[in-house]
């Protein structure tokens, strides 16, 4: 038996040394692999890895963003495919995912939350698995063999995101805001329930030094139209921003390429706002 063990040893360390070279020839992590579920997976393990001076926390709409990986230095992309961004403040605030100075919350799909449940993403984050992947790269799941070759099939669909450096952005004028007044109109006892725990959750990240800006991202919604009354009492109970990127962009610099997520020019440019209405 001993000498069937040894070979299979050394063929299991090999794969990994494979498997570690190939993180390092495209970037340090791949951005696609056979399915949402195993590419958010992916795509929150590598954002753990070292510090980030903000996270972007959402659905696959945030998950289309660039960030570090592709030069964009002090942005991680911590995106769920198929959820949204409670996900990862619960994950923040159990301890089971780190923090940075800026938490980007996506608000497109914070309607999501209602339902109570959490994404089978979220309930992974708690695995201990995943949390042996934020560790160690090699075993993570932006490592998966099939991750580069729908990464490459990924990169063909959507294009590159330029270079981080050139000033191409959304043509924003405003920048983040407090909402102070809270909106009349009556919530649902689902909308009620969310904001209560959600806002005790946002003031012990932002006790750890968190600064929290809710952020509409491109597409927008009706011209002018404000924050949905909910999320406006979520975000001034619990003291964040609002940042409406969606509605304020110039129409014309944002392309789509299924109607929801945008093409990789566009979501370069929308990072490029960020980083300067943040102060990044």
């Amino acid at each position: 038996m001993f000498s069937y063990l040894v070979p299979f040893l050394l063929t299991l360390a090999a794969c990994f040394g494979i498997q570690a070279l190939g993180l390092r020839a495209v970037g340090g992590r791949t951005a696609k692999s056979e399915s949402n579920y195993f590419s958010s997976l992916g795509r929150i393990q590598a954002g753990t890895v070292g510090k980030a001076d903000v996270m972007l926390l959402g659905s696959s709409i945030t998950g289309r963003l660039p960030d570090r990986s592709q030069g964009f230095e002090g942005f991680a992309n911590m995106g769920c495919d198929g959820g949204s961004a409670v996900d990862a403040l619960r994950a923040m605030d159990r301890g089971f995912l780190p923090t940075a100075p800026v938490l980007v919350v996506e608000a497109n799909t914070l309607q999501l939350a209602l339902q109570r449940k959490p994404s089978e993403v979220g309930v992974a984050m708690e695995r201990p698995w995943f949390q042996a992947g934020m560790r160690a790269p090699a075993i993570s799941s932006y490592a998966r063999p099939s991750a580069f070759f729908y990464s490459l099939l990924l990169a063909r669909k959507i294009g590159g995101f330029g270079d981080p450096a050139v000033d191409e952005d959304l043509q924003m004028t405003s920048h983040p805001a407090r909402l102070d007044a809270l909106e009349t109109k009556p919530l649902s006892a689902d909308e009620r329930s969310l904001i209560d725990e959600l806002v005790p959750l946002l003031h012990r990240l932002q006790q750890k030094g968190c600064r929290t800006v809710f952020v509409w991202l491109p597409p927008g919604r009706q011209q002018g139209s404000p924050a949905p009354p909910w999320i406006a009492a979520l975000m001034a109970e619990s003291r964040s921003e609002w940042w409406d990127l969606g509605t304020e962009a110039s129409r014309e610099l944002v392309t789509l390429t299924d109607g929801v997520h945008m093409a990789a020019p566009s979501a370069a440019r929308t990072v490029r706002s960020l980083r300067k209405g943040l102060g990044h």
